[in-house]
């Protein structure tokens, strides 16, 4: 009887371990398409757009819902205080390496297609921010199960190839300096 009571507590911990969202909850998509996430100062914001899309394992899914928009932290830098939002709960966890804040809603009370832009505003923000990401529904079935998941929100196109040329700018800089 012991036996099975131990066992049936380490099942316990390791479901509840396992629903848990951490900053290793999130997955990296190869590309995502109108959906819309912006940390500026201690305000993150999350807009979607009439056709969002990503890109996973090759696979394109439509997003139907938003329901939660995070600030992502890599380093255990980062700390965060916030407070509800209407129908928005203001969630943070630092467990493990790094860490993530932001806000979550139910399933079905987040916003679809064309949603937005809702303003979440942080009481405090300290430290790093390394990345946003955003729990989505999409159409279709996940290949681990499910039509919900975690992403970090990629850098649009034309983000990156801004970062490229200052990368490119600064490098010529250098350079002329060097001779």
């Amino acid at each position: 009887m012991r036996k099975i009571l131990g066992l049936f507590v380490l099942a316990m911990a390791v479901t509840s371990g396992a629903l848990a969202q951490s900053r290793s909850s999130f997955l990296q998509v190869s590309a995502m398409q109108d959906i819309f996430v912006n940390l500026s100062g201690t305000t993150l914001s999350l807009q979607l757009g009439a056709n969002p899309k990503i890109t996973y394992q090759s696979v394109v899914y439509d997003v139907t819902e938003a329901f939660g928009v995070w600030a992502l932290d890599n380093d255990d830098d980062m700390a965060a205080t916030g407070t509800n939002q209407n129908s928005w709960s203001y969630d943070e966890n630092y467990s493990g390496t790094g860490g993530i804040a932001g806000w979550k809603t139910n399933p079905n009370a987040g916003i679809g297609p064309g949603g937005g832009p809702l303003n979440f505003n942080f009481s405090t923000l300290t430290g790093t921010v390394e990345n946003t990401g955003v729990h989505l529904r999409v159409n279709g079935t996940f290949p681990f199960g499910g039509n919900t998941a975690y992403f970090e929100v990629v850098p649009e196109p034309a983000s990156m190839a801004a970062m490229g040329l200052g990368l490119v700018g600064l490098l010529a800089r250098r350079r002329r300096r060097s001779k």
